[in-house]
């Protein structure tokens, strides 16, 4: 058994459709696979459609919260994706998201950068709007060179076409995903630089703690699976897969040990 219990579609910001998701999976070997796109699970469907025997595939989610004025990302696991809490919190947060890109593209006019919303939609295609859809679409006019570049000028934090988007506070993103039937995990902990603000997030509800991911280092993937085990958090891991240039992820590494995948199953089971 080998599972990724990180990956991204379409549907939000993953280059690959669901059914090719889940071709890719199985070549690389992969028998439990989570589909975490940004603020949806509409990739389900179609996935478990185009999954063979000897696969699973996970309802799945990744939502975006801010604790202490950091960017969290909460991953959601074994939800009931027709859960009418849990969706109508989805909607509300893609709504925020085509906001949030109107004014984006509202303050690069504003400074002189050409591009219509209608392009970002365009590059969005069927998926939730995010930054890097307008960073794409930047690139597509020539204004810069690569999506880096596109952050690095005008998307990043104190750029000056930087919006806030709308997001769910951490309790509140544990009690969905919770009612839901599902599990949390807080994504790549590495990235959030503030570890003193894992057990406050222990305490709040959260279920597990992604020990591997891409961007953790070997010292780091220890370091978390100890966290995880102090703090009676379940360890998680997964590539963040999304198939899109820029991105160095490999679908199925880092490896995740079969009884995490199997004690984070029994977990979501266990709440339906």
């Amino acid at each position: 058994m080998s599972a990724d219990l990180h990956t991204h579609t379409i549907i939000s910001d993953g280059a690959l459709e669901p059914a090719e998701l889940v071709a890719r999976v199985v070549a690389a070997g992969v028998s439990i696979l989570a589909i975490t796109d940004h603020d949806a699970v509409d990739a389900l469907d179609e996935a478990v459609r185009a999954a063979p025997v000897g696969l699973t595939v996970l309802a799945g989610a990744e939502l975006t919260c801010y604790v202490d004025g950091r960017e969290a990302h909460i991953l959601a696991y074994g939800v009931d994706p027709g859960d009418r809490a849990f969706r109508a919190a989805l909607d509300d947060l893609a709504a925020g998201r085509i906001e949030r890109a109107r004014e984006i593209v509202r303050r690069l006019n504003a400074v002189g950068v050409d591009l219509d919303f209608a392009e970002v939609e365009s590059i969005a295609g069927p998926g939730t709007i995010a930054r890097p859809h307008v960073a794409q679409a930047l690139v597509a006019r020539g204004h810069v060179s690569s999506p880096d570049e596109a952050f690095k000028r005008y998307l990043g934090r104190h750029a000056p076409a930087f919006v806030e988007k709308r997001n769910l506070t951490p309790a509140d993103a544990f009690r969905l995903i919770r009612s839901a039937g599902g599990v949390s995990a807080l994504a790549h902990p590495g990235t959030l630089r503030r570890d003193d603000l894992i057990p406050l997030l222990a305490e709040a509800g959260l279920d597990g703690l992604e020990a591997r991911h891409t961007e953790h280092s070997a010292a780091q993937c220890r370091h978390y699976e100890a966290l995880a085990a102090d703090l009676d958090l379940l360890p998680t891991g997964g590539s963040d897969f999304h198939g899109t240039p820029g991105h160095r992820s490999r679908l199925g590494a880092p490896r995740v040990p079969d009884a995490w995948a199997a004690a984070l199953i029994a977990r979501a089971e266990g709440r339906h």
